[in-house]
């Protein structure tokens, strides 16, 4: 069975192709835990020290309550926006000449050829396909960390979104049966 698709590739499958690289990213998590939680951890300190500076306790500091502010304001703003910002910027550089181009795909059990407007083509194989994602709009299939193909639901000429996610699935279960 060939499952043919039509994706037009817009800023919506760029934010989304983020999302979704970022979903199952440990190290993104990670990173993003530990910046929120200094910023919570300095939140409370500076919260502490205002409170004995009102209560007039003779260990309070207004050098310390500022200090524990701007150390809170920048890890939330590291830990909530800076990293996503960032994140942003790297897939605007990886697919920000795509957006309006019009993609073909013909998917089978073997390859996926994908056709732009110009004609140029590209065929990869399922092996290549490291993870797969999806979200109401797009299938995100991975041929490495941060690059993806992006297939639109809506795009389907030839089988369903169904049919790939099953493919899909069915291809990365071979290959966890071929690890054990």
């Amino acid at each position: 069975m060939i499952i043919k698709n039509e994706t037009a590739f817009t800023k919506e499958c760029m934010e989304g192709a983020m999302r979704a690289s970022n979903f199952d990213n440990n190290r993104y998590k990670t990173f993003k835990l530990i910046y929120n939680m200094f910023g919570l951890i300095f939140g409370m300190m500076m919260i502490r020290a205002v409170v004995l500076k009102l209560t007039g306790s003779s260990e309070s500091d207004t050098f310390m309550i500022v200090l524990f502010g701007l150390a809170a304001a920048v890890f939330l703003y590291i830990g909530m926006v800076g990293m996503d910002k960032s994140n942003r910027v790297k897939f605007h550089n990886i697919y920000g000449k795509m957006v309006g181009v019009k993609f073909t795909y013909e998917i089978d059990a073997e390859n996926i050829v994908i056709t732009d407007e110009e004609n140029d083509s590209d065929t990869f194989s399922w092996e290549s396909i490291i993870k797969w994602n999806q979200d109401q709009d797009n299938i995100y299939l991975f041929v490495a960390e941060d690059n993806c193909l992006v297939v639109s639901r809506k795009g389907f000429t030839e089988g369903t979104d169904k049919d790939l996610r099953e493919l899909a699935e069915a291809v990365m279960g071979m290959r966890q049966i071929d690890k054990q």
